[in-house]
């Protein structure tokens, strides 16, 4: 592990990339700036992280790594949206889940209003982050806004982490407790409450226990978006919502998604077994 020369660098000239690979000049990681015509005076690999310390009197070369940090950042989120792709489970039906408004007064409701405007984050993207998290999902521009967030506000003392056990985030802040968050993105411009869900068991126990934290992601897809911080018993409590499956009513002339055709047929409207159809000779 290489570390910046003494005195040398300050704070501000260190780039932070989430990285999970090994880092070599001829590797991963720096191999991809040298190939870019980017050559960094330092490199050094922490946990989840990899920081990148160019030359603090070079503006352009800053602005260069600063670029190219956030590309590398948004390949690795699409690379994520890939292998999530299709790996979703759906939510347990015996305990669904529905966020509400809290029936807390005071401070609580002013948090939870969407008039509260102070009470929210507004972070600042530029044409740049914007084009790169256009083709995103809401879930994964909601991550990337929230990391963008936490970055700017710790900078080089906070370790960002997939959460894998009921939140999304991670943060391990120096000098403070591990931070858990949930995130959740609307491209609304207010909280949009009924669109507020929490699907799994383990989200659910992490938030009602108090283990994680609410982070509300509003207006992803503008230049401005909004983080609300929420809290569960504070802001927000957990109700059961009953669900009903939706199933597609075949009719006579239905091919999709069945091959054959139906030999027993009584009413138009009447759904088609699996055993109804026979299987051409």
């Amino acid at each position: 592990m290489l570390t910046p020369p003494a005195g040398r660098f300050s704070p501000n000239t260190v780039s932070v990339l989430p990285y999970n690979g090994s880092i070599s000049r001829e590797g991963n990681g720096i191999g991809d700036f040298i190939k870019r015509g980017i050559e960094p005076k330092a490199w050094r690999v922490g946990r989840g992280k990899f920081e990148l310390i160019v030359d603090p009197d070079d503006d352009a070369e800053q602005q260069n790594a600063q670029r190219e940090m956030a590309k590398m950042r948004a390949a690795e989120l699409r690379a994520q949206v890939r292998r999530t792709a299709g790996q979703i489970n759906p939510a347990r039906p015996t305990r669904p889940r529905i966020l509400t408004r809290s029936e807390t007064p005071g401070r609580s409701e002013k948090q939870a209003s969407t008039n509260g405007r102070d009470v929210a984050e507004t972070i600042t993207l530029d044409d740049l982050e914007l084009q790169e998290i256009a083709e995103l999902s809401t879930e994964h521009k909601a991550l990337y806004i929230v990391e963008k967030y936490i970055r700017d506000k710790y900078g080089n003392d906070v370790e960002i982490e997939e959460d894998h056990d009921g939140a999304d985030l991670r943060l391990s802040v120096h000098g403070q407790d591990e931070q858990r968050i949930e995130v959740k993105g609307t491209a609304s411009r207010d909280l949009a409450w009924s669109q507020l869900k929490v699907s799994s068991q383990n989200s659910h126990d992490a938030l009602e226990s108090g283990e994680a934290t609410m982070y509300r992601v509003v207006n992803v897809d503008g230049p401005q978006p909004s983080i609300y911080i929420l809290k569960y018993d504070q802001d927000f409590t957990l109700e059961p919502e009953p669900r009903w499956a939706v199933r597609q009513i075949r009719r006579e002339d239905d091919r999709y998604p069945l091959r054959g055709r139906p030999y027993r047929y009584n009413l138009p409207l009447e759904p088609v077994a699996q055993d109804d159809w026979e299987t051409p000779e």
